[in-house]
């Protein structure tokens, strides 16, 4: 019985271990809507992905967006913005997070549910930049200050 109790044990640590992408793994093509139920894909031709799971995360990345179109006065096509919002109260989420969205100068693909991103690597209270070489993650970063997620994407 101990043995068994071992075993499911590690089988657990290591699920848990690999339960997000990294440097090396193959993503799988993505498809989510944006705020203004368009598509938003990540495919072959992004290099970058931006991800965040809460609002703190995503603060960062708006700020790290704010000054990039400011400086080149867009964000690349081969870039691309994903948030996981499944944790936000699906009222919430309708009627005042998506409408205030719709206000920035670029496209979030919005997961509602949290299944789509659920292998993208996050951490609490930070921005995620996932770069990517044709699907392939080749490096993964996790900022706490919006500024030197913008200095990373330059």
């Amino acid at each position: 019985m101990r043995a068994l109790i071992l075993i499911c044990s590690m089988f657990f640590v290591t699920l848990a271990q690999a339960s997000f992408y990294q440097a090396g793994d193959q993503v799988t093509p993505i498809q989510l809507d944006d705020q203004f139920e368009k598509s938003v894909v990540v495919d072959a031709n992004t290099d970058v992905i931006l991800f965040s799971r809460g609002m703190a995360g995503g603060d960062l990345i708006k700020e790290a967006l704010d000054k990039q179109i400011s400086a080149d006065k867009a964000v690349p096509a081969t870039q691309v913005y994903l948030a996981d919002i499944s944790g936000m109260p699906s009222l919430i989420a309708k009627f005042v997070a998506i409408p205030q969205m719709k206000d920035l100068p670029f496209s979030i693909g919005l997961d509602k549910e949290g299944e789509v991103t659920k292998l993208l690597p996050a951490e609490k209270d930070r921005a995620s930049l996932i770069r990517l070489d044709n699907l392939k993650v080749i490096e993964v970063s996790h900022f706490d200050s919006g500024e030197e997620l913008f200095k990373a994407l330059r």
